[in-house]
């Protein structure tokens, strides 16, 4: 699976088939889902990067902390009509849902160094700087759960890749389980209705294929999960549904999800509920992605799904060209320096320029453009998310196998905060609708 922000040519040449393989698209038995080496074990407990509950998140009131203690802003610049201003993010009130989420594959090195027993992972600069450029931004939204996991690393699956071994052998995935297990237990909880919470599920590359197999095994086909799912937000990977469909409707095998449908259009109201996934590519016109590509379909008569934010927001076709608002990380997020102008993610960040506003982030409305697009028969297809870049933001590897997968999430992060913040409240009404006891 390559990192959020994969810039390695070795090992994103070794590992594009693997970015998001395909996982059991039926629920699994969670002692035999992710068999961990016989070295490893369970962790004794979940291990945290985000919690409300501890102060040394790295989720902070209005800004972002590097295991050091140092903290970055999580403010954004605005660049429109010639003219920039600075926003905020809310504080104050807490957020009525929840976010649980998933960073992708960011760590060079086994994290913790010897995976033997059960010895925790620990918080890295990579890991908080990629969550940060992914998630900051939609903190405001929600109560953030971000579990830290034994992931495979870019080297483990550069060798998977070329030895064709499984790229996933370690107890990554049982680790996000193990957290969404006790998320569940004992956060969705409301402590002051003691009613179940909202939650959006989101996961990029490695972390969405944890993701697919964490709503298989918890929630598609679970009514009360069901019932608390505001939505999934499975980017980078390689959700499959039906082509012209939007699930697999119970006895799919091939499809991703049998029961939790791709977010489409609804009169009046935002669809909740539902997942929201693509890969976002650059492609010159009439061509497609090389093949093996994220976006090339797994199984005859299936297509990889793709479902553009902004053209739910407007209740467009999911082909339809929209205008799209691009939120890319800034130096002063990353940590950056003279030496290092990509700070934590200098390594793997090669080919970005990022902006240097003094505030977390840079916004350019509707300097991309984005369209769901899809070639090929039902034998072989493939289905992504292209960008138009008229302004050069983004550079060349938009065409590589791996399009624009690092920035997935950058492309239209200001219109995913204003779907999922208005899935979030669409939600809240239907659920305060149902049990008036929930108006606080």
């Amino acid at each position: 699976m390559p990192s959020l922000f994969l810039s390695l040519a070795t090992a994103a040449a070794l590992t594009i088939s693997l970015a998001a393989a395909p996982v059991a698209t039926t629920p699994s038995d969670p002692s035999t889902a992710s068999a961990a080496p016989s070295l490893t074990a369970p962790l004794a407990h979940p291990v945290w990067l985000c919690h409300p509950a501890d102060p040394r998140s790295a989720c902070g009131d209005a800004t972002g902390r590097y295991p050091d203690g140092t903290t970055v802003p999580l403010s954004t610049t605005v660049a429109a009509d010639g003219s920039t201003t600075v926003t905020q993010p809310s504080t104050g009130a807490e957020p009525p849902v929840d976010c649980f989420y998933v960073y992708p594959t960011v760590d060079l090195l086994p994290n913790p160094p010897l995976m033997v027993g059960s010895a925790p992972p620990s918080a890295r600069d990579d890991e908080v700087a990629v969550l940060l450029a992914q998630l900051g931004p939609l903190t405001d939204l929600c109560r953030v759960f971000a579990p830290l996991y034994r992931q495979s690393t870019l080297a483990q699956l550069a060798l998977s890749g070329a030895t064709g071994g499984d790229p996933y052998p370690g107890p990554g995935f049982a680790d996000v389980q193990q957290a969404w297990d006790d998320y569940w237990a004992h956060d969705n909880i409301d402590p002051v209705t003691g009613e179940r919470r909202g939650v959006i599920v989101l996961g990029h590359s490695q972390g969405s294929v944890a993701v697919e197999e964490l709503l298989q095994h918890s929630v598609d086909g679970d009514p009360t999960a069901t019932a608390q799912l505001v939505s999934a937000v499975v980017l980078g990977g390689q959700v499959q549904v039906p082509i012209g469909a939007t699930v697999g409707g119970g006895s799919d095998p091939a499809s991703t999800f049998q029961h939790l449908p791709l977010c489409q259009p609804q009169s009046g109201s935002v669809p909740t509920g539902c997942v929201i996934a693509y890969s976002s590519y650059g492609q010159p016109s009439g061509s497609r992605p090389t093949s093996g590509s994220l976006a090339d379909n797994l199984d005859p008569g299936h297509q990889i799904a793709c479902v553009n934010p902004s053209a739910l927001l407007a209740g467009a076709a999911p082909d339809a060209t929209t205008p799209l608002d691009p939120v890319l990380p800034t130096r002063t997020l990353v940590r950056g320096s003279l030496l290092a102008p990509n700070g934590a993610l200098t390594h793997l960040l090669i080919g970005y320029t990022l902006p240097s506003d003094p505030t977390g982030y840079r916004a350019t409305p509707g300097a991309l453009t984005g369209r769901c697009a899809f070639a090929g028969d039902a034998t072989s297809n493939a289905s992504w998310l292209q960008i138009e870049d008229p302004t050069g933001m983004l550079p060349d590897t938009a065409t590589s196998a791996l399009g624009l997968h690092v920035v997935d999430y950058n492309v239209d992060l200001g219109g995913l905060h204003t779907l999922l913040s208005a899935q979030a409240a669409q939600w809240v009404q239907a659920a305060q609708a149902a049990d008036p006891a929930l108006r606080r």
